[in-house]
């Protein structure tokens, strides 16, 4: 059922009193309302400007959470992807030093040659393999605390593998090898250390969620307490009269 009509009657115009105005005004409502009483259509007109300005004020409310969660997602994806580029150019940088290393120049034996060559081909091989997969995963999910510590995982992995080749290269192989082996690990490491700093902070909003979720299924699980009864008691004992007490008497003379 529609709650108002299309009419082309209008008010007349001029100063009309109150009643002449909500007259005026539900003429073109139901016809049901329109014959109520004053009282009630003032009644109805208040109630349905507090429906308007709650409304109202819940689309407010809702029009101005969603652009700060909105921009939140978004500046962590920019972060994140930031992050993943530096990765990744890290990455090929290794890569190309590693691959002109001449360990077998090294002025050492042949079996820590053939460890240094070792490490360095187990480097490259995760280099182009594992990282890029990783990457990939990440940026698929960027809150992901399992892509995350993954990626965070294979950098420290990395990272250990690789300080024990740049130590190598210091004390068997020629001064400019070291070099930039060197900064290669200190690009690396620097990632790596991000890298844990970003799953601190993603526990630590994990934790937190987690702790709020926990109380308000407490909160919910807790019985409420029973409501308090009144007994009323009509039947009132009624009071017992009280005897006169007997005059004292006079002294007889």
């Amino acid at each position: 059922m529609e709650l108002f009509y299309d009419s082309r009657s209008y008010c007349s115009k001029g100063k009309v009193g109150l009643e002449e105005s909500l007259n005026c005004s539900f003429r073109f409502l139901h016809p049901t309302i329109r014959f109520l009483g004053l009282s009630h259509r003032m009644k109805i007109v208040l109630y349905l400007l507090l429906v308007c300005s709650v409304a109202q004020a819940q689309l407010s409310s809702n029009s101005a959470v969603a652009p700060s969660s909105a921009t939140g997602s978004a500046s962590d994806a920019q972060v994140v992807n930031e992050l993943l580029k530096r990765v990744q150019v890290s990455a090929e940088a290794c890569n190309q030093d590693l691959a002109l290393l001449r360990t077998d120049k090294w002025k050492t034996d042949a079996a820590q040659k053939q460890r240094a060559e070792s490490a360095a081909t187990s480097i490259r091989r995760n280099l182009t393999n594992a990282v890029p997969e990783l990457l990939q995963h990440l940026q698929a999910a960027p809150g992901s605390l399992n892509a995350n510590f993954k990626l965070y995982r294979n950098l420290n992995a990395l990272c250990d593998t690789f300080s024990t080749l740049v130590e190598s290269a210091g004390a068997f192989g020629p001064r400019y090898q070291y070099d930039q082996l060197s900064t290669d690990f200190g690009h690396l490491d620097q990632l790596r250390r991000e890298m844990a700093d970003r799953i601190e902070l993603l526990t630590g909003a994990s934790d937190a969620e987690l702790a709020r979720l926990r109380s308000k299924v407490a909160a919910a699980a807790k019985p409420a307490p029973p409501a308090s009864k009144i007994v009323v008691n009509d039947h009132h004992p009624k009071p017992k009269k009280k005897k006169p007490a007997n005059p004292p008497q006079k002294p007889q003379s």
